[in-house]
Formats: C-alpha cells, structure tokens, sequence
C-alpha cells in the first residue's frame, strides 16, 4: 500500500496527526525540530495506514465469505438442446 498524504487523509484522520504533534509540543514543552516533526508525523500516518489496512483486510474477509458458494449441481448443456437431429 502506499504512503498516505495528509490530503488522502480524512478530516478526523488529519486532526489525528495534528494532535499527536501538538501533543509531542506540549510534552518537551517547545517547539518541534524538523525531524522530530517529521517523525511523529510518520508514525501517526504508519498507525493510521495500519488501521486502514486492518479494515481493509476485514472487508475482503467478509466478501470471501459471503462469496457465491459452489454447488454439487452443475449446468448440464445437454439437458438444454433436443437429443433429436435438426432436419
């Protein structure tokens, strides 16, 4: 999958990231450095991509399941022409 941008983000997705990074601010009480930014944002849009991946992988479970199943019967062509030659 790829990497998510905070413009493929959901607006509660988005004030997610933002307040893990307003969070971080206020725990070192000063302002964010570049990577540590960077960082947080990254971990923030890795646990928001793994939680959609686990949605993801719940759905495509649901649907196998709910899937057609096959049955013994079969589509018999025969029954559906005439045994009799066409004259």
């Amino acid at each position: 999958m790829k990497r998510l941008t905070l413009k493929e983000m959901t607006e509660s997705e988005q004030r997610e990231v933002k307040t893990d990074l307003d969070r971080a601010s206020k725990n070192l009480e000063r302002q964010l450095t570049n990577s540590e930014h960077n960082r947080i944002k990254d971990e923030a849009i890795d646990r928001i991509m793994a939680a959609r991946e686990k949605i993801a992988k719940a759905a495509r479970a649901e649907r196998k399941a709910n899937r057609a199943q096959p049955t013994g019967a079969t589509f018999s062509w025969t029954a559906s022409i005439s045994t009799r030659p066409h004259r």
